[in-house]
């Protein structure tokens, strides 16, 4: 009755805790775009152009600079290209800005500019090979991807711009950060009250599972962080870094339904729980060795669909969530040893 009794508790806490990780998973996906308000990276012909704004999210009136990268199909750098931009109003219906053809001896470049108002706007980037001349004016075009009077390649990029988005953003990144660790301390308290109640201290066992717990929640919110960087490059590095935190956050919030159960059952009931806990390690262990192996491969090789064509370069954030993660594999076999030996007791 009592281990029932248990479970049940640890049912309710998982549905809940999963729905409100679920919930902030969905948030920062729907926004991703709002990280450079911007397209990303955009494959047209032969080049793969990326925008980037400074500050990140463009806000009315406000002195803004235009960052392009512009790299061939295998992701090297190109050199010696000519480069026009526009920049078109969706709310006026027109072209507010032209920088006529100019050549640059790499394909990063920058442009200042002013968003006058909130709304949409479409920048479109040309790209040439041939010496155009600067008195060549290129005029505005009603298919903004049609390279009539060039002979070019014109990508184009959707830009939206808003006084809100800086304040969103924040937002949903502190309820990210806070949420995690609002739930783990609710089931701190919880844990601490029961204790009370039974005038009980808290024991080695309960400790390992509380560091487990932190190490899970703390390598997932690193990647949250890297995750904002990394989504504008290709989609599938969102997406990827994305699911490691959700995996690691949703590891942190298994363990951290395991609070719910009394430490005193493991002596009453070591066989169960020692079963229920082996998948639960298992689970952490295969994914911490999982993103630890990855992590060694994309700075020794080029990984797959990166859009540079060389390793990723060794970062503080990188040594930091893998070294929890290492924590991590070596904290949960330790709590493993226990729990076998305490069995086989």
């Amino acid at each position: 009755m009592l281990y029932r009794f248990y479970l049940e508790k640890q049912i309710k806490l998982i549905i809940f805790s999963f729905l409100l990780l679920l919930l902030s998973s969905y948030i920062p996906d729907s926004y991703a775009h709002l990280e450079q308000s911007s397209s990303g990276g955009v494959m047209e012909g032969d080049y793969f152009s990326y925008i980037g704004f400074v500050p990140r999210n463009p806000s009315p009136d406000e002195n803004t600079k235009i960052i392009f990268s512009i790299q061939d199909k295998n992701g090297n750098d190109v050199y010696d290209i000519e480069t026009m931009v526009e920049i078109y109003s969706t709310n006026m219906n027109k072209r507010i800005f032209y920088e006529p053809w100019k050549s640059q001896t790499i394909g990063d470049f920058e442009i200042p500019f002013v968003f006058e108002n909130s709304g949409t706007y479409q920048i479109v980037l040309g790209i040439s090979k041939e010496n155009n001349l600067k008195e060549h004016v290129v005029p505005p075009h009603q298919m903004l991807s049609s390279s009539s009077d060039c002979n070019c390649t014109r990508i184009l990029f959707n830009v939206s711009v808003s006084e809100n988005w800086n304040y969103i953003w924040n937002s949903l990144m502190v309820i990210i950060v806070v949420l995690p660790f609002s739930v783990f301390g609710y089931a701190m308290w919880n844990n601490y009250q029961n204790k009370k109640k039974l005038k009980q201290k808290l024991n080695r066992y309960e400790t390992l599972r509380y560091v487990i717990m932190f190490l899970a929640f703390a390598g997932g919110l690193i990647h949250l962080s890297i995750y904002v960087d990394h989504a504008p490059l290709r989609v599938e590095y969102g997406l990827f870094l994305l699911l490691a935190a959700i995996s690691q956050i949703g590891f942190g919030v298994l363990f951290l339904s395991t609070l719910l159960f009394d430490s005193n059952i493991l002596q009453k009931e070591p066989r169960t729980l020692c079963r229920r806990n082996l998948s639960i390690y298992l689970f952490g262990i295969v994914g911490s060795a999982v993103l630890i192996g990855l992590y060694v491969y994309a700075i020794s090789y080029t990984p797959p669909l990166s859009p540079e064509n060389h390793p990723e370069h060794i970062d503080i954030a990188g040594i930091i969530a893998k070294s929890l993660e290492i924590a991590l594999i070596g904290v949960i076999v330790y709590a493993m040893k226990y729990e076998i030996k305490h069995l086989r007791k």
